[in-house]
């Protein structure tokens, strides 16, 4: 012990002598100067402690801890112990050593520590030296990945970390990367093995704009792959973090990433959620390339939309842009009557529409395709079809823009007719409203007359032979075609879609039978001038057995006709009907109520009244409200059959329904003859003879302008030879007059038997 020049306290300066002295009870090792004073115990010298190793000149030694900085700091690998060690130099580095806790902290000042024996690998950071091993914390580098732990575990070529950041490297910017991941990688194996340590934590792809929730994964480094997995039976999630793509997401239940060309390859793709649509895979596979690009999806199957499921297109070619937008190619299948159809749907496109900004717009799928004539498209079992087809996923409805046709064995020329409308192929109507053939001809529906052969003839979705041929029932609105009847219903819109609907055109033709039968508002007398009559009711024909045949038309009708008659004369024939009406039968509304429900509604005004009215047809009564019959007769029930001799739809048999004569209520059924004359010159003409129970008769023939009145009732007869003047002879409003003459009842008679011809 001497007295220390530089601060005159007690101490020493020893140099060890050969391998140097322990050091604490045998922990290291130390050689080299040994400096006492009242700076404390130093030292200058070269210290061991387990496999590292440094010389150090400021070595300050205390009871529980020694502290120093060298130049260089030097671990010797060890694969031969239980727990093996790796190689690890640094230089300039801070020397924390614990003894008595067997930890040696080693903190890089300048430069990181040059990491195993190749010398490839880096740790910025601080090295730990403990019986257990080499331990670390901070960034561990290399040419392929970094890696971030609050505490490695370093093996003689492995490192392994409960908790840390791992990031794969690829040329220019990270491939890989994951914040919160159990590591255990083996640089001799070249594979590494991650797991995240939280579920919720994404593994992130910035190559590929992509992330993952598959948490576990396996990296290869010589093969530069990274295989994915996820629990068995559960799905990972793959996010879109494109900014352009909406956060477009979908599950896998495997994938494998590539380092080398940084694509992944996901598997088990169930689907894609796209616009409102499922995009499923072919085999659920799916690639995406950098920045975020789904390779175009073969053979994939499209079903639109997400929530009815409207829509499934087949063997599709599909380009997912994002989240709201996608396009397509593929096929629609459309089976029908037998037929495996489809159709090809060259334009695909999910895609936002509708007014607002791009996010507020419903993201909707819509698609059109192109069928021709060469394709023999059937939209159902008896209809083909040329034109447009397209879809929008929101509706089941299918749209169709172009031309239909009608193929029924027993039309003889059938044409293909303009159409525009939607349908559902399950339940197709076809809507229509002036249809019109390939030419630009229009093509009717319903009963019509020939102007020039005068004859009554149906059409259907045809050209009339002359464009001014009379029009009986024209019919607009709804095609539908009934396989299992083998019959086509056309109607307008109320009718078809309401089958308790009364009024109402509509024609249905049975190509089985060739029977077509019609019904609603009727145009027979239309053409009357200064009086009307309303008619309403069915009509029907056959289809000709050949091209020869000609059509022969009935009907069955309600009229509500309008005369210019004295009214003293009218309660003269009323008295009479009245006087006898016990003796006449009644009609039997209960026989056939939908008729009669059906032709009152066509003909009167609805209302309560009215309503009380048909409903009072099940209970056997017809009692016209008071308010809407002021007609001059109303007839129930009135059977006609065309004769084209006479061009007029004459009554058949002797017996009519008569409802009402000036508002009085009958409802019986007496002897009579209607005939309503309509010739091609469009001057229309009406008979009328009436037979009341007491057998009196009353005539009244119409013929331009002139009304005809007899009967062989005398007070009647009296009655008409005392008007006067002014009452036979009528200015109308046309400047024309309307006049009535008495004439003799022969010429009844001459009606009766010209009706009676016609039969």
């Amino acid at each position: 012990m001497v007295v220390r020049t530089a601060d005159q306290s007690l101490g020493f300066e020893h140099t060890t002598k050969g391998k140097g002295y322990a050091l604490y009870q045998e922990r290291g090792n130390y050689a080299g100067l040994i400096d006492l004073s009242n700076q404390g115990l130093l030292g200058k010298g070269d210290l061991t402690y387990l496999g590292a190793k440094f010389y150090s000149e400021d070595i300050a030694f205390r009871p529980y801890q020694l502290e120093a900085s060298a130049k260089t700091f030097n671990h010797t690998e060890n694969k031969d112990l239980s727990v093996n060690v790796p190689q690890v130099e640094g230089i300039d580095v801070n020397i924390d050593w614990r003894p008595y806790k067997d930890s040696m902290y080693v903190q890089s000042a300048k430069a990181p520590f040059d990491l195993f024996a190749p010398k490839q690998h880096t740790l910025a950071g601080t090295i730990v030296v403990s019986p257990g091993g080499i331990k670390g914390i901070g960034t561990l580098d290399w040419a392929k990945a970094e890696m971030k732990s609050p505490l490695f575990n370093f093996g003689a070529f492995t490192a392994q970390a409960d908790t840390s950041t791992i990031n794969i490297k690829s040329a220019d910017k990270i491939a890989l990367g994951n914040a919160n991941v159990a590591a255990n990688v083996d640089f001799g194996q070249e594979k590494g093995y991650f797991k995240a340590n939280n579920p919720l934590t994404l593994t992130n792809l910035p190559y590929n704009q992509y992330a993952t929730s598959m948490n576990e994964f396996q990296w290869d480094m010589k093969e530069q792959k990274v295989q994915f997995k996820s629990e068995l039976g559960k799905f990972g999630r793959f996010l879109s973090v494109h900014p352009e793509q909406d956060s477009l997401e979908f599950k896998g239940q495997d994938a494998l990433y590539n380092l080398a060309n940084n694509e992944l390859y996901i598997k088990g793709v169930p689907y894609i959620f796209a616009s409102d649509a499922f995009i499923y895979p072919d085999s659920g596979f799916v690639k995406v390339l950098p920045n975020a690009k789904i390779t175009t999806l073969e053979n994939a199957r499209i079903v639109a939309d997400t929530l009815n499921k409207n829509h499934v297109i087949n063997r599709a070619t599909v380009n997912i842009k994002g989240k709201r937008v996608y396009e397509a190619t593929g096929y629609y299948e459309y089976n029908i009557g037998g037929r495996e159809q489809e159709i090809t749907f060259q334009d695909i496109q999910g895609k936002p529409v509708g007014k607002g900004s791009a996010k507020e717009k419903q993201s909707i799928t819509r698609a059109t395709g192109t069928v021709t004539a060469k394709d023999s498209f059937y939209i159902d079992s008896k209809t083909r079809f040329q034109g447009t087809i397209s879809l929008s996923a929101e509706s089941k409805d299918l749209q169709f823009d172009g031309f239909a046709k009608l193929e029924a064995e027993r039309l003889l020329d059938p044409h293909w007719f303009r159409v525009r409308f939607e349908g559902d192929k399950q339940d197709l109507k076809i809507r229509y409203k002036e249809p019109k053939d390939e030419d630009g001809t229009p093509l009717e529906t319903g009963f019509f007359l020939s102007r020039e052969t005068a004859r009554a003839y149906p059409s259907i979705m045809a050209p009339l032979p002359f464009r001014k041929d009379r029009s009986v029932l024209d019919v607009k609105g709804v095609l539908d075609y009934d396989g299992k009847k083998d019959i086509f219903v056309f109607a307008d819109s109320t009718k078809m879609y309401d089958p308790t609907a009364l009024k109402g055109n509509y024609l249905a033709f049975n190509n089985a039978t060739g029977k077509i039968s019609g019904e609603g508002k009727l145009d027979i007398g239309s053409g009357l001038k200064y009086i009307s009559a309303k008619t309403a009711g069915t009509i029907q024909t056959e289809m000709p057995t050949d091209s020869l045949g000609e059509y022969v038309v009935s009907a069955e009708i309600m009229a509500a006709i309008d005369l210019i008659v004295p009214q003293k004369l009218l309660d003269i024939m009323v008295k009479d009907f009245v006087a006898f009406s016990y003796e006449a039968k009644p009609i039997n509304f209960i026989q056939e109520p939908i008729f009669y429900k059906k032709a009152a509604a066509e003909l009167f005004d609805m209302n309560k009244d009215l309503q009380a009215t048909i409903e009072g047809i099940n209970l056997g009564s017809f009692n016209l409200p008071e308010k809407q019959n002021n007609h001059t007769f109303v007839f129930a029930k009135l059977p006609l059959k065309w004769n084209p001799d006479y061009q007029s739809f004459v009554t058949q048999g002797s017996r009519i329904g008569l409802a009402t004569i000036q508002g009085q209520l009958f409802n019986h059924v007496y002897t009579g003859y209607v005939e309503f004359r309509m010739p091609s010159n469009g001057d229309d003409r009406l008979y009328i003879y009436l037979e009341s129970a007491g057998g009196n008769t009353y005539y009244y023939g119409y013929n331009q302008g002139i009304l005809s009145v007899t009967s062989t009732n005398q007070d009647f007869m009296t009655a008409a030879d005392e008007l006067k003047a002014k009452d036979v002879v009528l200015k109308m409003k046309d400047g024309e007059t309307y006049e009535i003459q008495i004439v003799n009842p022969s010429q009844a008679t001459l009606f009766v038997n010209r009706a009676k011809a016609a039969q």
